[in-house]
């Protein structure tokens, strides 16, 4: 069965578009659901995926209590893309889940189940993207609705934002996912859905962690911020930026190395795109990469000092 056109724009859509387009007719209007319809139906086509659940981290599926029919007739729509996947969610979408495929089904195999969204559930699911254990996080949230449960959805949705994890908070962003999730288990491209593979974060994270290690620097000498300035100068000076090095791409995907076991000096050889090497997922494993922009941590500390010399004077 797949997702009508109305279950995907709402039942307000007809009264939306004689609004904003009163040139468009009923025929252009039908023309418009069916290549709607056309796209659902190619990539809710069975198919073979050329990763494992066990290979990838766990994908998320969160609905209010006014989204939950909408959720539920995504996840029918989508079986056969979901179903690729450890499917992890709050104790409702959960049941939907098993309900539809059979909680005993050996091709699927499931994720945590968590408890109900105002009990905790949206808690446990950030816990999941700080232990590296989530890959993406769809998530129909309610606009119109107070929710008691406010700070854990907005906690939820930073996070993700930090992890730089896929996030589609609407129907319309999951429909869009989907292709991109089916082609990249066709076609084992890991490059398409880093965040189920990799740790990532968000670009503004590496500046956030050049200011904390600024702070450490001057907790720990009791001489203040300016001798933690003044040693950042003194000890890294800053690194030219390579602007025709291959890892741009760590800038868009933020990929975070900041604890990676190897020397500085061995960054040079990870340019290369690990994403087609040999790869095997680990969840209790924590994997780390090339920090953003391949700035080293002594180098951002020697930019923050400058900065806040020229504010001094």
């Amino acid at each position: 069965m797949s997702m009508s056109f109305l279950s995907q724009a709402g039942d307000g859509v007809d009264q939306r578009i004689n609004i904003r387009n009163t040139s468009m007719n009923m025929a252009e209007k039908m023309k418009f659901a069916n290549e709607i319809d056309i796209a659902t139906d190619e990539v809710a086509e069975p198919f073979t995926s050329a990763f494992k659940p066990s290979d990838m981290r766990q994908l998320a599926l969160v609905a209010h209590n006014h989204m939950k029919p909408a959720m539920k007739d995504f996840i029918d729509t989508y079986s056969e893309v979901l179903k690729k996947f450890r499917i992890t969610g709050t104790q409702t979408t959960m049941r939907m889940c098993k309900s539809l495929w059979g909680e005993d089904n050996p091709d699927v195999e499931y994720g945590l189940t968590c408890t109900s969204g105002p009990l905790g559930g949206d808690a446990q699911i950030a816990a999941l993207m700080c232990m590296e254990d989530l890959g993406a996080l769809i998530f129909f949230v309610d606009p119109l609705t107070a929710h008691p449960h406010q700070a854990d959805i907005d906690s939820l949705l930073r996070l993700a934002n930090c992890g730089n994890v896929i996030i589609c908070p609407n129907p319309t962003s999951a429909m869009s996912m989907m292709h991109t999730l089916r082609t990249a288990l066709e076609k084992g491209s890991r490059g398409l859905i880093p965040s189920f593979f990799r740790t990532l974060e968000s670009p503004a994270v590496a500046e956030y962690k050049a200011h904390q290690e600024l702070a450490l620097m001057a907790a720990v000498s009791g001489q203040g911020i300016a001798a933690a300035v003044a040693y950042a100068d003194v000890e890294a000076p800053a690194e030219p930026a390579d602007q025709d090095s291959p890892n741009k791409k760590a800038i868009l995907w933020g990929v975070d190395d900041s604890n990676h076991g190897g020397d500085d000096e061995d960054d040079g050889e990870e340019g290369e795109d690990e994403f087609d090497t040999e790869f095997e997922y680990k969840p209790k494993r924590a994997s780390h990469l090339v920090m953003p922009q391949k700035k080293k941590k002594r180098g951002i500390l020697n930019m923050l000092g400058k900065s806040m010399r020229q504010v001094r004077l």
